[in-house]
């Protein structure tokens, strides 16, 4: 407890009265010095008996909205106070400790004030975290007053919540077929600054500087180069997401691994949805089965909720595995071949795998991303476009999935990272991994051959051209299978 300058104030009082009191021979002034001590007193227990029942019905929350991130991108933060009492309480105000990785903008300050008679308030206020790195908010620090201003008294609430904040996305990513990159730029900014709700108005080649979000995948899947659509009236075409973020969607270095890859691609997909006001909804799928659904509507708060699931999604599984659930990952095709068994090369494992996948129609429980469509809403399986994002660890399911797809929704588009061209060892034997590249070519090729169905590799440019330089023709046919 720490005592006003007031309360000072109304001391020397005291002190004057009993001093006036004697040098005046004034027995009133004195009797009067020890009834004000008395109400001081008096005042100073029920501050403590006040703020000892406060802190057991005083109830503080602060939350992010958001808890993982890219640096320079926003959350907001909320701080919520309440109070269960019958009557009337000691006034308090409640400040938020803000990290120091976290810088406010222009807004409301992060505090709340509850007066005596009120019984909540809280406060939402936008943060951008300018440094990677794992950080939890602080607890709230809590200032308690009494009605008269003698005494303050200070306490902190428990720590706030967590927040990952993480490099920014990565950088080029090849979007193509065939080794062919059919776009650049994937998931920067759209140079010519387009917004709101649009329609098709016509085609055009597309540009350095185009966003993906207005890549027309029909088109450039027909003219083998990449064409998008300008814009000019709102649209009304459902968009659904499938997003998997299964363990083996982690492979590759830190920051550039299948998951991040394919994430740059869904928002770009999201952007547009938004952009052009079209509904959207989205299902992500792990190890254990779908984490979470949203059927497709136009939303201002879908919108956020699935650029935020998007930004949060890792690798970790949400949910406790079923007892069948495959979660493991030999490098070539999980669940298509048994490495202790295999007494195959590596290439003839991976060409086995792929033809399997041709050949199945079984949908087993081990299908996450089969199961996790089938089960979803009808809203979900019959969108205007479903796109679908993974990679090829599991051809077979993949295969019966995009099947699926095709059966409900009007258009499929399909994102497939390469396990080859996150496997950074296997590129120390180029013949061996051309080879990989092929066979996962001609799976990706053969999905695209469904009618509706356009399938487009996901990766690094870089990887990609290291690929394809081993190619046993690689002087005549780089950048081509």
């Amino acid at each position: 407890m720490r005592v006003t300058r007031r309360f000072w104030l109304t001391l020397t009082a005291i002190g004057s009265l009993i001093v006036g009191g004697g040098l005046l021979d004034a027995p009133l002034l004195v009797v009067g010095a020890v009834g004000l001590a008395g109400w001081l007193l008096a005042m100073q227990f029920a501050f403590v008996r006040g703020v000892s029942r406060l802190k057991d019905e005083l109830t503080v929350s602060q939350s992010l909205d958001r808890s993982r991130i890219r640096t320079d991108a926003e959350t907001n933060y909320t701080l919520e106070a309440s109070v269960n009492a019958a009557g009337d309480h000691l006034p308090l105000s409640i400040e938020a400790q803000i990290p120091l990785a976290a810088r406010m903008e222009a807004g409301p300050t992060p505090d709340v004030d509850l007066g005596a008679s009120m019984q909540s308030s809280s406060v939402t206020l936008p943060l951008t975290w300018e440094t990677v790195g794992n950080y939890t908010v602080p607890g709230a620090t809590v200032t308690v007053s009494d009605g008269t201003g003698l005494f303050t008294q200070s306490f902190t609430t428990g720590p706030g919540p967590e927040i990952t904040v993480e490099s920014p996305s990565v950088g080029p990513i090849h979007v193509g077929q065939s080794g062919k990159r059919l776009l650049r730029g994937v998931g920067e900014h759209d140079a010519r600054g387009r917004t709101g709700g649009l329609s098709a108005e016509e085609i055009r080649k597309y540009v350095p500087g185009d966003a993906l979000k207005y890549v027309d995948w029909k088109a450039t899947a027909r003219l083998d180069e990449a064409h998008v659509r300008n814009y000019e009236a709102e649209s009304n075409r459902s968009v659904v997401l499938v997003l998997d973020h299964r363990q083996t969607l982690g492979d590759g270095a830190p920051g550039e691994t299948k998951l991040e890859h394919l994430k740059a691609v869904a928002a770009a997909f999201q952007q547009r949805a938004e952009a052009t006001r079209d509904p959207l909804g989205y299902v992500t799928i792990d190890d254990a089965g779908v984490t979470e659904s949203r059927v497709p509507v136009a939303r201002a708060e879908v919108y956020r909720s699935c650029q935020h699931r998007i930004s949060d999604l890792d690798t970790e599984t949400e949910t406790p595995p079923t007892a069948t659930t495959t979660a493991t990952h030999t490098g070539t095709m999980t669940g298509m071949v048994n490495p202790a068994a295999n007494t195959q090369s590596p290439i003839e494992a991976t060409l086995l795998a792929y033809r399997s996948a041709a050949g199945s129609k079984r949908h087993p429980p081990d299908q996450p991303l089969y199961n996790g469509l089938q089960a979803a809403p009808q809203e979900v399986r019959s969108a205007d476009l479903l796109v679908i994002c993974t990679d090829d660890s599991n051809p077979n399911e993949l295969r019966n999935t995009v099947g699926l797809a095709r059966r409900n929704a009007t258009e499929v588009v399909v994102f497939i990272t390469p396990s080859v061209a996150f496997d950074t060892d296997l590129l120390t034997d180029l013949d061996t991994a051309y080879e990989r590249y092929r066979a996962f070519d001609q799976f990706r090729r053969e999905l695209n051959e469904i009618d509706s169905v356009t399938a487009y590799e996901v990766g690094s440019p870089d990887q990609i051209s290291a690929i394809l330089s081993g190619s046993p023709a690689n002087t005549d046919q780089r950048g081509s299978v």
